[in-house]
């Protein structure tokens, strides 16, 4: 690599300017975004869910590295000073996240994509959906799968923005395992390599597919751990021959549950309370319960006061009987369009806010997620809803529309397909329009259980259902 860029500056005054812009802008920028994105996940997810997240790093680009990328073909000619790089070169500062799956990879997407188009004081962390470059549905020819996306703080009142790259973990191994991030770009690979670098990707998506499967099925265990007829809570728990619990890990629990129950700002999904308690007491109290033998029995022992709503997904709501709305609420889809066609409700941002897997789209995706699992579920044929037929009906559409040039997320066919199959109860096919029905209806008795809109509010119902329905 050669000590002069041809059209602008040598690298003498490069090196100075490196210097001196690394400790005073990308340094502190880097620690400020690593500060901003933790606290930003910590106020959006669940203890359970940040324990799927396996690691965030952080770096700035060396300055010889630095001074070879201003030097590659694609940006000569772009370069006026030295102090236009940070404009054209968007990584000097990176930070990649490494999470279970390709599920929590989509949940680390929902948990960013509120973020302002701008950093403020009261939100030190911004995101440029512009920016966005999704590997994982459209994988680099080498193999590699991520999801890249930038963020941005402001020092002094000067930007400084940072490339996020979020992988699962068979991503972020296959990186290691082919030296993706070190080995040289300015050559061609050997064919060999290639082949082997594309044929082990393969593989490894195929695994984060199987790791998905494996996710719901182990999600579905933990949401049969909490499930019971609603006409079991409030019985008599005596005769579970736990009267009372008055001293030892019950005692504890019984604390636990409390203080999280009164310091409720939104409802709390039951099956990521049981988590936490399992995390804190061991997985061995989900056997007995510290005597009341169900969990309902032990959580209505603890808040007997607690109110929990009913469903397959069930919430313990907060202490003072009310949700908090959110003052941000506002429009917020996951599209990277700029061309908005339908505007979310308010109330399906408040149900985001208290579950992160409700998807915000715009109305022509549920239409297009609606018809993709229909036509799934007609060539997969009818039988009992399982996890397998679940995730079988789920990566068909995925595929299908992923070949229509019209990607879906899995994220959200799994959402909708999950809730209808177990509304519906259907052991045979359902039309699309069937579909959006049941899941319509669904979605408003949960926003009513959940108290984010009235049952009776005829006009709020019927601005939620033509957003899902059209």
């Amino acid at each position: 690599m050669g000590d002069r860029n041809d059209e602008a500056f040598g690298y003498a005054e490069f090196g100075k300017w490196y210097d001196a812009y690394r400790v005073a802008m990308l340094e502190p920028g880097l620690d400020r975004a690593m500060d901003a994105l933790q606290q930003e996940l910590n106020d959006s997810l669940s203890d359970r869910d940040l324990a799927r997240i396996r690691s965030v790093s952080g770096r700035v680009k060396s300055k010889r590295r630095t001074w070879r990328k201003v030097n590659q073909q694609r940006y000569r000619g772009q370069f006026v000073t030295v102090d236009n790089i940070p404009d054209i070169i968007d990584d000097l500062v990176g930070i990649r996240l490494t999470c279970t799956n390709l599920r929590d990879l989509e949940m680390v997407q929902a948990a960013l994509e509120n973020l302002p188009p701008s950093a403020s004081k009261k939100r030190p962390l911004s995101l440029d959906l512009a920016s966005e470059r999704d590997y994982v549905d459209a994988p680099k020819e080498s193999g590699y799968r991520g999801w890249h996306v930038n963020l941005g703080v402001a020092l002094e009142g000067l930007p400084v923005t940072i490339e996020l790259q979020v992988r699962t973990l068979l991503q972020d191994s296959w990186g290691e395992l082919t030296h993706e991030d070190t080995y040289s770009k300015a050559g061609e690979l050997p064919p060999l390599v290639e082949v082997l670098s594309a044929r082990m990707a393969d593989l490894l998506a195929t695994l984060d597919d199987i790791a998905e499967d494996l996710r719901n099925e182990l999600d579905r265990i933990d949401e049969a751990i909490v499930a019971e007829p609603a006409a079991v809570i409030g019985t008599d728990v005596v005769e579970s021959g736990a009267e009372t619990l008055t001293s030892g890990p019950g005692a504890d629990a019984v604390d636990l549950v409390v203080e999280r129950w009164r310091a409720l700002d939104r409802p709390l999904e039951l099956s990521s309370l049981a988590w936490a308690l399992q995390h804190e007491f061991g997985a061995e109290v989900s056997d007995d319960w510290f005597g009341f033998r169900t969990f309902k029995r032990f959580l209505n022992y603890a808040v007997p006061d607690g109110e929990i709503t009913g469903g397959p997904q069930a919430y313990l709501l907060p202490a003072n009987g009310s949700v908090e709305v959110s003052e941000a609420l506002g429009y917020a889809s996951e599209s990277t369009s700029e061309t908005i066609d339908s505007i979310v409700p308010d109330e399906a941002q408040e149900l985001r806010r208290i579950d992160r897997g409700f998807p915000l789209i715009e109305t022509e995706q549920w239409h297009r997620i609606y018809v993709q699992l229909a036509e799934a579920w007609r060539r997969h044929g009818g039988g009992p809803s399982s996890t397998r037929m679940l995730n079988q009906i789920t990566r068909s559409a995925r595929d299908r529309a992923r070949a229509a040039g019209e990607p879906l997320s899995r994220r959200h066919l799994d959402h909708v397909a999950k809730t209808v199959f177990a509304a519906s109860g259907a052991e045979h096919p359902l039309p699309a329009e069937e579909i959006g029905d049941v899941f319509a209806a669904a979605v408003l008795q949960r926003m009513a259980e959940l108290r984010i809109v009235d049952a009776h509010n005829a006009a709020r119902r019927t601005v939620i259902a033509r957003w899902l329905l059209g």
